[in-house]
Parts: structure tokens; C-alpha cells; sequence
């Protein structure tokens, strides 16, 4: 029988659940905080927010054009899956966008291209407002 005395044993209780939630949190991977698109003339900006950095390893197939991404350190979440519905039809570069789980701890976005693109893969530290990002810039081969 436990002999200390019900306010210190709610503190040790919520201290346990503190510690086991924050490591299902590091289980799971980065919290993605915001998704968006940018569709402009000159090029298409993707920006995944996240409270802690991500790494990414892009690679472009040539036909049909597309950029994978496989993001480490994140998991799918609702937030990632919102970037299928940001993607306007006028998008001068963006077709499409799927995202799937490829591994435990691999998010692997793949964006369709309506054209051959010279992409731009980069991370920017958070500043004011904005926390982690990774971005992703998308040049079309062929000026317009």
C-alpha cells in the first residue's frame, strides 16, 4: 500500500503521464504546424511548418515530372494531409500533390509537375512567427 499522501501521489501520477506522453511525442516524430502553397508566375513555393526541424532528401523523376520528398523526423498527420486540397487548378507548376507514410518516421511527399522543374529543396530556422520550415521552391525548366 502505497503510505504517502494523496497530494503527492496526483503529483507523482501526473509527473508519469507528463514523462510518457513526452515520449510518445518523440515516438511520433515533429508536430507539422502549418502547410502551404504558393503558386506564382515565376515559381511554386511549398512550406511545411514544424516545432522541430526536419530533414529531407528530395529526388525528381524526369517523366512524368515529379518531386519526391521523403521527410525524416515526421509522421503523416492531418496537417500533411491538407497540402492534397491546397493546390489550386491554376497552379502554373503544381498538377497534384500525394502524401503517404513510406517508413516509421518517413512522410514521403510526392508532388506531380505540369512541367520539367529545376526544384529548390531548403530549411529556414525559425524567425519571429514562423517555427521550423522546410521549403520547397519549384523553377520551371523552361523559362516562360
Amino acid at each position: 500500500m502505497d503510505r504517502r499522501p494523496p497530494a503527492r501521489r496526483s503529483l507523482l501520477r501526473a509527473a508519469s503521464l507528463a514523462l510518457l506522453l513526452g515520449r510518445l511525442r518523440m515516438a511520433h516524430g515533429a508536430g507539422i504546424v502549418a502547410v502551404r502553397i504558393w503558386p506564382a508566375p515565376e515559381y511554386s513555393r511549398v512550406t511545411i511548418e514544424s516545432d522541430e526541424a526536419l530533414s529531407a532528401k528530395p529526388f525528381f523523376v524526369a517523366t512524368p515530372p515529379r518531386l519526391a520528398v521523403d521527410i525524416e523526423g515526421a509522421d503523416l498527420s492531418p496537417a500533411l494531409r491538407e497540402l492534397v486540397a491546397k493546390v489550386r487548378f491554376d497552379d502554373p507548376n503544381i498538377a497534384g500533390i500525394r502524401v503517404g507514410q513510406n517508413a516509421p518516421g518517413v512522410v514521403r511527399l510526392v508532388i506531380d509537375l505540369k512541367q520539367a522543374a529545376l526544384p529548390q529543396v531548403f530549411t529556414l530556422p525559425p524567425v519571429a512567427a514562423y517555427r521550423h520550415r522546410l521549403v520547397l521552391d519549384l523553377y520551371p525548366a523552361a523559362p516562360m
